[in-house]
């Protein structure tokens, strides 16, 4: 729980310091920055939590996976996803906003 707090409150950094260079740098920049690196974390989330593959290789990974990995997995998959969120946040606000 500790990491998916602080991976949340260094996405909200992240993105609070993309905001304020808004003010310095082109919004269209800004925009494509906060757009990549969150669609980067999504990606590293979909890969980290095995969404992507089939039910067979699953349930193979499941058996054969130690539970103690399985759950750091899990936990770096949410990470990634909770950091995610106030970056992507921040690029709709710079989409359809400014």
């Amino acid at each position: 729980m500790k990491l998916a707090k602080y991976s949340f409150l260094s996405g909200l950094l992240i993105s609070l310091v993309l905001f304020i260079l808004t003010f310095f740098i082109n919004n269209d920049v800004i925009q494509r920055i906060s757009g990549y690196s969150g669609l980067a974390l999504i990606a590293f989330t979909v890969i980290l939590s095995g969404a992507m593959i089939s039910g067979d290789r699953q349930r193979a990974n499941d058996s054969s996976e130690d539970p103690k990995e399985k759950k750091q997995r899990e936990n770096a998959a949410m990470a990634c996803f909770l950091a995610a969120i106030p970056i992507l946040l921040l690029w709709g606000y710079l989409e359809y906003y400014l």
